[in-house]
Protein backbone atom coordinates (compact mmCIF):
# COMPACT_ATOMS: atom_id res chain seq x y z
CA UNK A 1 0.00 0.00 0.00
CA UNK A 2 1.78 3.45 -1.08
CA UNK A 3 1.92 6.13 1.52
CA UNK A 4 -0.67 9.22 1.48
CA UNK A 5 1.93 11.36 1.84
CA UNK A 6 4.50 10.53 -1.36
CA UNK A 7 4.62 13.34 -4.07
CA UNK A 8 7.73 13.27 -6.47
CA UNK A 9 9.28 10.68 -4.76
CA UNK A 10 10.66 8.04 -7.16
CA UNK A 11 11.57 4.28 -5.89
CA UNK A 12 14.57 4.94 -7.15
CA UNK A 13 14.92 7.89 -4.71
CA UNK A 14 13.83 5.50 -2.27
CA UNK A 15 16.16 2.88 -3.03
CA UNK A 16 19.50 5.54 -2.90
CA UNK A 17 18.30 6.89 0.84
CA UNK A 18 17.85 2.68 1.93
CA UNK A 19 21.31 1.86 0.52
CA UNK A 20 22.82 5.43 2.52
CA UNK A 21 21.12 4.35 5.73
CA UNK A 22 22.93 1.04 5.49
CA UNK A 23 25.98 2.62 4.66
CA UNK A 24 26.15 5.14 7.46
CA UNK A 25 25.27 2.54 9.68
CA UNK A 26 28.18 0.51 8.54
CA UNK A 27 30.35 3.37 9.50
CA UNK A 28 28.65 3.73 12.38
CA UNK A 29 29.83 0.12 13.23
CA UNK A 30 33.33 0.48 12.47
CA UNK A 31 33.44 3.67 14.45
CA UNK A 32 32.26 2.09 17.46
CA UNK A 33 34.77 -0.95 17.08
CA UNK A 34 37.18 1.41 16.70
CA UNK A 35 36.65 3.18 19.51
CA UNK A 36 36.05 0.40 21.92
CA UNK A 37 39.97 -0.72 20.35
CA UNK A 38 41.10 2.42 22.00
CA UNK A 39 39.21 1.61 24.87
CA UNK A 40 40.87 -1.52 25.54
CA UNK A 41 43.81 -1.80 28.50
CA UNK A 42 46.28 -2.85 26.18
CA UNK A 43 45.80 0.03 23.92
CA UNK A 44 44.51 2.57 26.25
CA UNK A 45 43.98 6.13 23.98
CA UNK A 46 40.86 7.80 25.81
CA UNK A 47 41.37 10.92 23.60
CA UNK A 48 41.08 8.49 20.34
CA UNK A 49 38.11 6.11 21.63
CA UNK A 50 35.89 9.81 22.14
CA UNK A 51 36.77 10.45 18.93
CA UNK A 52 35.84 7.47 17.23
CA UNK A 53 32.77 7.44 20.22
CA UNK A 54 31.50 11.01 18.66
CA UNK A 55 32.12 9.60 15.17
CA UNK A 56 29.90 6.66 15.64
CA UNK A 57 27.52 8.13 17.45
CA UNK A 58 26.89 11.06 14.27
CA UNK A 59 26.86 8.31 11.74
CA UNK A 60 24.11 6.76 13.67
CA UNK A 61 22.31 9.90 13.62
CA UNK A 62 22.68 10.61 10.12
CA UNK A 63 21.35 7.06 9.39
CA UNK A 64 18.25 8.01 11.65
CA UNK A 65 17.72 11.33 9.47
CA UNK A 66 17.30 9.40 6.59
CA UNK A 67 14.73 7.24 7.96
CA UNK A 68 12.92 9.98 9.06
CA UNK A 69 13.32 12.02 6.10
CA UNK A 70 12.00 8.86 3.87
CA UNK A 71 9.43 8.51 6.51
CA UNK A 72 8.37 12.21 5.72
CA UNK A 73 8.31 11.54 1.76
CA UNK A 74 6.12 8.74 2.09
CA UNK A 75 8.65 5.83 1.19
CA UNK A 76 9.74 2.76 2.52
CA UNK A 77 12.61 2.44 4.85
CA UNK A 78 14.44 -1.01 4.42
CA UNK A 79 16.86 -1.71 7.59
CA UNK A 80 19.55 -3.96 5.61
CA UNK A 81 22.40 -5.88 7.00
CA UNK A 82 25.39 -4.84 8.71
CA UNK A 83 28.87 -6.10 7.50
CA UNK A 84 30.75 -6.85 10.67
CA UNK A 85 33.44 -4.41 11.22
CA UNK A 86 36.70 -4.81 11.98
CA UNK A 87 37.79 -4.75 15.36
CA UNK A 88 41.65 -4.85 15.11
CA UNK A 89 44.33 -2.18 13.20
CA UNK A 90 48.04 -2.28 13.08
CA UNK A 91 48.44 1.18 14.80
CA UNK A 92 46.39 4.12 15.36
CA UNK A 93 47.68 5.75 12.14
CA UNK A 94 46.10 2.72 10.66
CA UNK A 95 42.93 3.02 11.91
CA UNK A 96 42.79 7.24 11.70
CA UNK A 97 43.83 6.14 7.71
CA UNK A 98 41.28 3.46 7.07
CA UNK A 99 38.84 6.09 8.98
CA UNK A 100 39.86 8.63 6.44
CA UNK A 101 38.99 6.20 3.46
CA UNK A 102 35.62 5.13 5.13
CA UNK A 103 34.16 9.03 5.30
CA UNK A 104 35.55 9.82 1.65
CA UNK A 105 33.53 5.93 0.74
CA UNK A 106 30.74 7.64 2.73
CA UNK A 107 30.96 11.10 1.00
CA UNK A 108 30.91 9.54 -2.57
CA UNK A 109 27.70 7.68 -2.07
CA UNK A 110 26.31 10.92 -0.55
CA UNK A 111 27.74 12.88 -3.57
CA UNK A 112 26.02 10.11 -5.65
CA UNK A 113 22.47 10.38 -4.06
CA UNK A 114 22.82 13.90 -4.74
CA UNK A 115 23.42 13.34 -8.03
CA UNK A 116 20.45 10.96 -8.07
CA UNK A 117 18.28 13.89 -6.51
CA UNK A 118 18.73 16.06 -9.26
CA UNK A 119 18.72 13.80 -11.89
CA UNK A 120 15.06 12.99 -10.51
CA UNK A 121 13.91 16.23 -10.62
CA UNK A 122 13.84 16.70 -6.81
CA UNK A 123 14.21 19.83 -5.49
CA UNK A 124 13.49 19.08 -1.62
CA UNK A 125 15.65 16.20 -1.75
CA UNK A 126 18.47 17.96 -3.02
CA UNK A 127 18.09 20.55 -0.67
CA UNK A 128 17.70 17.99 2.08
CA UNK A 129 21.31 15.99 1.17
CA UNK A 130 23.30 19.87 0.32
CA UNK A 131 22.29 21.06 3.86
CA UNK A 132 22.51 17.90 5.95
CA UNK A 133 25.08 15.65 4.64
CA UNK A 134 27.91 16.85 2.38
CA UNK A 135 29.06 19.92 4.42
CA UNK A 136 29.45 17.40 7.41
CA UNK A 137 31.06 14.82 5.43
CA UNK A 138 33.97 17.52 3.51
CA UNK A 139 35.04 18.94 6.83
CA UNK A 140 34.81 14.82 8.06
CA UNK A 141 37.38 14.41 5.78
CA UNK A 142 39.25 17.34 6.08
CA UNK A 143 39.92 17.03 10.02
CA UNK A 144 40.66 13.27 9.20
CA UNK A 145 43.32 14.66 7.14
CA UNK A 146 44.74 16.78 9.41
CA UNK A 147 44.92 14.34 11.88
CA UNK A 148 46.85 12.43 9.94
CA UNK A 149 49.19 15.17 9.17
CA UNK A 150 49.62 15.95 13.19
CA UNK A 151 49.75 12.26 13.55
CA UNK A 152 53.13 12.15 11.40
CA UNK A 153 54.81 15.14 12.96
CA UNK A 154 54.43 13.98 16.44
CA UNK A 155 56.18 10.68 15.28
CA UNK A 156 52.90 8.39 15.19
CA UNK A 157 53.62 6.73 18.18
CA UNK A 158 55.07 6.79 21.74
CA UNK A 159 55.09 10.10 23.43
CA UNK A 160 54.14 12.03 20.25
CA UNK A 161 51.10 9.77 20.13
CA UNK A 162 50.59 10.05 23.91
CA UNK A 163 50.39 14.14 23.42
CA UNK A 164 47.94 13.71 20.62
CA UNK A 165 45.36 11.41 22.25
CA UNK A 166 44.85 13.62 25.25
CA UNK A 167 45.06 17.02 22.84
CA UNK A 168 42.07 14.91 21.63
CA UNK A 169 40.42 13.88 24.91
CA UNK A 170 40.91 17.90 25.89
CA UNK A 171 39.18 18.92 22.72
CA UNK A 172 37.16 16.19 21.02
CA UNK A 173 38.93 16.32 18.15
CA UNK A 174 42.17 16.55 16.25
CA UNK A 175 43.45 20.02 17.38
CA UNK A 176 46.45 21.10 14.38
CA UNK A 177 49.00 22.84 16.18
CA UNK A 178 48.22 23.35 19.37
CA UNK A 179 50.83 21.00 20.57
CA UNK A 180 53.45 23.25 18.65
CA UNK A 181 53.45 20.07 16.37
CA UNK A 182 53.03 21.98 13.20
CA UNK A 183 50.09 23.64 11.84
CA UNK A 184 49.20 27.55 12.53
CA UNK A 185 48.79 28.60 16.23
Amino acid sequence: MNSLAKQNFTTLAEDGINSQIQIEQTASQVYLAAAAYFARDNVALPGLERFFREQAHENQESAQYLIDYQNTRGGRVEIKQIPEPNTEWTSAMNAIESSLSLEKDVNKASLNLTTLAIDQADPHFYHILKRHSLKHRVQSIEELAKAITQMQRAGGDGLGLYLVDQDIWKHGHFSVGRLGLGGED
